[in-house]
């Protein structure tokens, strides 16, 4: 260090002596003695202010504020000077600042966490501000200046949303639609999206999804689904809350059940508009839940009714069985236009074009399906496959007393409505009983049709 006394004494030396010496001696770089930030951590109710050290790490939510106060001297007298910087982004209050300062974390992250480093250059030299004469003067400074970089860590979280929802929900297929209602939360209050799916398959699907909104604020608080289920049985539903980057997920357990349950078999009893009352098999023979229905040329379907001591159905019973006592035009309890953009339909409606045993074999008897499989498609009266699955032999006395024989037409190949009934002949009877098997029989032996039988062409019966 210059020895200014010996310089005073010697006043005849060349003042350019002293600057030489001077020039010889180290610069010290500058100390720091307080470095420190203040921030409030997500959720914390309170500001945190950590001294700075290598395990020191401010967290802070995105867009928030952190505080930063450093304080250095420097052993040699020079003036201290502090740069502020942050590489990887966000933004400070004042470029220029000195030993306070604020940061701010920028908006978007990746992922829901990313650490940042801020950084102050403590130095003893503001080479820049300095009046040099040329360039080579200014590279001198900076050459002779002292640095100290002092690191900040920072991580900015971005929390994941909150979701409120239903982990199990029950229906009965007979109701058209599910509806269940998620509700979502922001802990830094960012605007959520929601997303609706099923977690496997095709045998949901969601019809709709609309905002639930805060009736006061108008603002967003959840998300509506209207969900179908095309198969009676347990279903899964995933429902997703999403802020931009982070995701919360929850599943939903879906029971689909058959309410009331459907009867193994039987009759059941209806009245027709003119008041008389008849029993009617609430499946296609053999009018047994869980069986396929069988084929059968009309005298085999006669016959077997009769071996039941019934008969086979008129087209009036069938088409009040169909139509519910009311003007349905189908026996279903569903709405067929509502799947129109499907490429099946599963179980709902009946077993017509667009179901899933349609969908899914090209074999006309593989498309069958064992009497009970559509729930829904009988639902009014409790009377099953009236549309679809198989056409069916009825018959009935006309005004002269014999026996007309039609084809109610609505199969798996071919949908059709209650009044789909064609007449395909008269059979004389003459006078006789038209539902005595053996008269019958030899009625039927004269008959063009007697031998007509088709896979998809079956029959109930009636009493």
């Amino acid at each position: 260090r210059m020895n200014l006394g010996w310089c005073l004494v010697a006043p005849f030396l060349a003042l350019g002596a002293c600057s030489l010496l001077h020039d010889d001696l180290p610069n010290d770089p500058p100390t720091v003695h307080l470095a420190r930030m203040t921030c409030q951590s997500p959720g914390a109710a309170s500001l945190d202010t950590l001294i700075n050290s290598a395990d020191a790490v401010c967290r802070v939510q995105r867009g928030g504020e952190v505080r930063f106060e450093i304080r250095a001297t420097d052993e040699d007298d020079d003036p201290v000077f502090y740069e502020w910087r942050a590489p990887a982004g966000g933004s400070f209050r004042d470029a220029q600042a000195q030993e306070t300062n604020s940061w701010f974390a920028p908006q978007t992250i990746v992922g829901s966490s990313e650490q940042f480093v801020v950084q102050v250059l403590v130095t003893d030299r503001n080479c820049n501000a300095i009046a040099v004469p040329d360039l080579a003067d200014r590279q001198r400074c900076a050459e002779d200046a002292r640095v100290l970089i002092e690191n900040f860590l920072v991580e900015v979280v971005q929390r994941e949303p909150m979701l409120e929802v239903t982990t199990d929900a029950t229906s009965a297929f007979s109701a058209p639609q599910i509806v269940i209602d998620a509700f979502g939360t922001d802990p830094d209050a960012d605007r959520l999206e929601y997303h609706w799916e099923p977690v496997a398959g095709d045998s949901l699907s969601i019809w709709s999804e609309e905002a639930i909104q805060d009736e006061e604020t108008g603002r967003q608080i959840g998300s509506r689904a209207t969900v179908v289920a095309f198969f009676p049985g347990s279903h899964k539903l995933r429902v997703a809350a999403r802020d931009g980057a982070a995701n919360t997920e929850r599943e939903i357990a879906l029971h689909v059940s058959i309410e009331p349950p459907l009867p193994a078999g039987g009759t059941v009893p209806l009245v027709l508009p003119t008041g008389q009352e008849y029993e009617i098999d609430a499946y296609e023979y053999p009018n047994t839940r869980g069986e396929r229905p069988q084929s059968a040329s009309f005298f085999q379907a006669a016959r077997l009714c009769a071996a039941e001591g019934k008969r086979l159905c008129s087209p009036n019973e069938w088409r009040t069985a169909c139509q519910a006592g009311q003007t349905r035009r189908f026996s279903s309890i569903d709405d067929l236009v509502a799947y129109d953009s499907r490429d099946h339909f599963g179980v709902r409606f009946c077993n017509v074009p667009g179901s899933a045993f349609s969908h899914f074999s090209t074999n006309p008897v593989e498309q069958l399906a064992p009497s009970g499989s559509f729930p829904n498609c009988g639902g009014a009266t409790g009377v099953f496959d009236l549309t679809g699955n198989m056409d069916e032999w009825i018959a009935d006395i006309d005004d002269a007393g014999d026996l007309a024989v039609y084809i109610a037409a609505s199969s798996v190949s071919e949908s059709s409505d209650c009044d789909g009934a064609t007449r395909l002949g008269i059979l004389s009877i003459e006078g006789q009983d038209p539902y005595d098997i053996e008269v019958l029989a030899e009625v039927v032996a004269d008959w063009p049709l007697q031998d007509y039988e088709q896979p998809l062409l079956g029959f109930r019966c009636c009493r």
